[in-house]
């Protein structure tokens, strides 16, 4: 599992500026189009899981609607974010909407369930829709079919900006301010976002080339140097180009916040990256590695299905065989599904092959 994380972490970061589509019965339902500078369609909830409903827009507000579900886990990177943002804003009028509406895979009960456990921390309105007629009026209307997608209210009730919630840190100082022109400002993000992907091409190739360009983006645009997908690449890549020092003090900073916030994907960001193969050479990284584990097991909780098998590869890491296939086992007993049993499964015979069983 080790030797995946440094192929495929990045073309899954690449991915993960589209989360993915929310599934359900084929709707033919004609909406009216949806653009920068339309008016904005009410928000029609069944349940108002956290903060005031907004039963509509107020004149002189400002919303940020941020369609996503419990399985997109781009979605779920980016939300610690959107809690500081709706923080730094919400004294400027600002509220931010978390709406997820029922597919498949996204029923009420886990949508409940998600916010329950979480919502302590993710200080914003979240609310469900058990029907399609939001998504529709907004992303179906936007011709949107990836979440996580946002879209900006502003204060006279209009649509000022579509898109992915990443670039909400440039847009949203405009948009308060006043200063957001549509066919201007769109097409500015439009050029950030062509330079966005142009780092992400970037981090595919050597360790320095790649630090330096994350470096150049994050010069020219500081106000973007928070953006969660870069985090993974850059402390992997400051282990690979023997940057150590500079790695360690990276994971250390990023592990304390997200411990403060709860955040589970990053906390597994920093287990992951400090137990890549070039950092399991060095033994306070791997030691961040264990920490970041332990973290994620309180943070998610001892029976955690997942969290669990981190811990099992981390044990991997730190040599220790025999806690790996009990952390593996663990793993396996508390997973949520039988799909997913079977995948950990397979998984932990990777991971410690079954001749090798009794390895200490």
């Amino acid at each position: 599992m080790r030797k995946v994380f440094s192929t495929a972490l990045v073309a899954a970061l690449a991915a993960s500026l589209v989360g993915g589509r929310l599934t359900g019965q084929e709707d033919k339902t004609k909406v009216e189009k949806l653009v920068p500078g339309s008016k904005a369609p009410p928000v029609k909830a069944t349940a108002w899981l956290q903060g005031d409903e907004v039963k509509s827009f107020e004149e002189g507000k400002i919303y940020v609607v941020e369609f996503w579900a419990t399985w997109c886990g781009p979605c779920i990177v980016m939300m610690p974010h959107l809690s500081e943002l709706q923080a730094e804003y919400k004294s400027k009028g600002v509220t931010f909407i978390g709406f997820s509406p029922e597919d498949k895979s996204n029923t009420e009960e886990r949508v409940k369930a998600f916010v329950k456990k979480r919502g302590e921390k993710l200080k914003y309105t979240m609310a469900f829709a058990d029907n399609r007629d939001t998504y529709n009026a907004y992303m179906k209307a936007a011709g949107q079919n990836g979440i996580p997608c946002c879209f900006v209210v502003d204060k006279a009730g209009k649509v000022a900006y579509i898109g992915h919630p990443m670039y909400l840190d440039v847009v949203l100082p405009k948009v308060v301010k006043g200063e957001w022109d549509i066919e201007k400002s769109v097409a500015e993000v439009k050029d950030i976002e062509k330079e966005v992907n142009n780092v992400f091409k970037a981090l595919r190739g050597a360790p320095e080339d790649a630090l330096t360009a994350l470096s150049d983006f994050e010069k020219k645009y500081p106000a973007l140097s928070k953006i969660p997908y870069f985090i993974p690449s850059k402390l992997k890549l400051l282990v690979d180009a023997e940057k150590t020092k500079e790695a360690k003090s990276a994971a250390e900073a990023i592990l304390t916040s997200a411990i403060k916030a709860d955040d589970s994907s990053m906390i597994r960001t920093v287990s992951m990256a400090m137990r890549s193969p070039r950092a399991s050479e060095n033994k306070e990284l791997l030691a961040l590695s264990l920490k970041a584990a332990e973290a994620l097991l309180k943070c998610e909780g001892e029976k955690d299905a997942m969290a669990l098998f981190n811990m099992a590869e981390t044990q991997v890491a730190l040599g220790d065989k025999i806690k790996a296939r009990e952390f593996g086992n663990k793993a396996i007993e508390n997973a949520e599904t039988p799909a997913m049993q079977k995948a950990l499964e397979q998984r932990l015979k990777k991971l410690l092959p079954e001749d090798k069983k009794n390895d200490a």
